[in-house]
C-alpha cells in the first residue's frame, strides 16, 4: 500500500518529505514540539531571573498578568538541546565533585531571588566565588555574544543568580555566562565575565516592581487600550509568546518593536 502523505513542517527547507518517510518525520516533529510545550520551562507561571532583565517593558508587562500568547508555534528543538547539555553538564560537574573528593562545584541550585521569585543556577564555583550560567547557542549568536557581550537579559539574570547565591551565604566575587556552541567543537566556546554588582540585580527588581505598579494603575486586562502604554523593544520579538505581526490591538498579539 502506498502512502500518500505531504509534511509541511519537516523538509520545509527543501521538497517536503512524502511517503513512510513523510509520515515518521511528522511523527517525530509531533512528539517533540508537543513534549516541548509540556517541559516545566515550557509551563511556568511565576517570572524568573531569566525575564526579569529583558528590555521589552509591554513582554514584561504580558509575562507578569499571564496575558493568554498567541505565538505558540515555535520550534522547540534548540530548547530541548539546550536541556540536554544542562543535564549532562550537571552530571559532569558531579562526577568532578566526587573525584576532588569535595563539593566544589554547587549544581543546579534552587535560589530565591527575593520573596515569590525563585531560580535555579547551573553552576556556582566556590574555588574562584562565580555563578556561571549556561546558554547553547548557534554560531550566529555566538559571533554576536563574543563581540558585543551578553545583552541586558542575560547580564541581569547573571547578577540576579548572584544575588540568590549571596542570599544562600556563597561568598559571590563574579557572575559568568559560558556560551556553548550547538555546533562545532567545545573549545570554540564564549565566556563572559564580570564583577558581581548587587546594584545591577537590585535595579533589575525596582523595575519590575515599576511594571506591577503600572499595570495596578492601568490595569490592562479591563482596559485593553492601556497595553499601548507599555513600550515594546526589540528582544528577539520572533521568539516572543505574545508576537503577532500586523497586529493593531495589543491586548491580542504585539506587533513587534517599532511598529506599535
Amino acid at each position: 500500500m502506498t502512502i500518500t502523505f505531504t509534511q509541511p513542517d519537516a523538509g520545509w527547507a527543501t521538497t517536503p518529505l512524502t511517503g513512510l518517510a513523510g509520515a515518521i518525520a511528522t511523527n517525530v516533529v509531533t512528539t517533540v514540539k508537543t513534549a516541548g510545550q509540556n517541559a516545566p520551562r515550557s509551563l511556568q507561571r511565576t517570572i524568573g531571573p531569566s525575564e526579569i532583565g529583558t528590555p521589552c517593558v509591554r513582554r514584561l508587562a504580558y509575562k507578569l498578568c499571564d496575558w493568554p500568547t498567541v505565538n505558540q508555534d515555535g520550534d522547540p528543538w534548540a530548547s530541548i538541546i539546550g536541556t540536554a547539555v544542562h543535564s549532562w553538564m550537571e552530571e559532569t560537574f558531579r562526577a568532578e565533585n566526587q573525584r576532588l573528593g569535595q563539593e566544589r562545584y554547587v549544581i543546579e541550585r534552587r535560589l530565591q531571588i527575593r520573596g515569590n521569585i525563585h531560580g535555579h543556577a547551573d553552576l556556582f564555583d566556590r574555588a574562584h566565588g562565580v555563578n556561571i550560567d549556561w546558554k547553547c547557542v548557534g554560531q550566529d549568536r555566538l559571533d554576536k555574544y563574543r563581540k558585543n557581550g551578553p545583552g541586558q537579559q542575560y547580564r541581569v539574570q547573571a547578577h540576579l543568580y548572584g544575588l540568590g547565591q549571596e542570599n544562600a551565604g556563597e561568598h559571590v566575587n563574579d557572575v559568568a555566562v559560558v556560551f556553548l556552541p550547538r555546533g562545532g567543537r567545545i573549545d570554540g566556546l564564549h565566556v563572559w565575565t564580570e564583577s558581581y554588582d548587587r546594584t545591577v540585580a537590585l535595579d533589575a527588581l525596582d523595575r519590575l516592581d515599576n511594571v506591577l505598579t503600572a499595570l495596578t494603575h492601568l490595569d490592562p486586562p479591563n482596559s485593553p487600550q492601556a497595553w499601548s502604554m507599555f513600550p515594546a523593544s526589540d528582544a528577539f520579538c520572533t521568539f516572543c509568546p505574545w508576537f503577532q505581526p500586523g497586529s493593531t490591538n495589543p491586548a491580542r498579539g504585539c506587533p513587534g518593536a517599532g511598529a506599535g
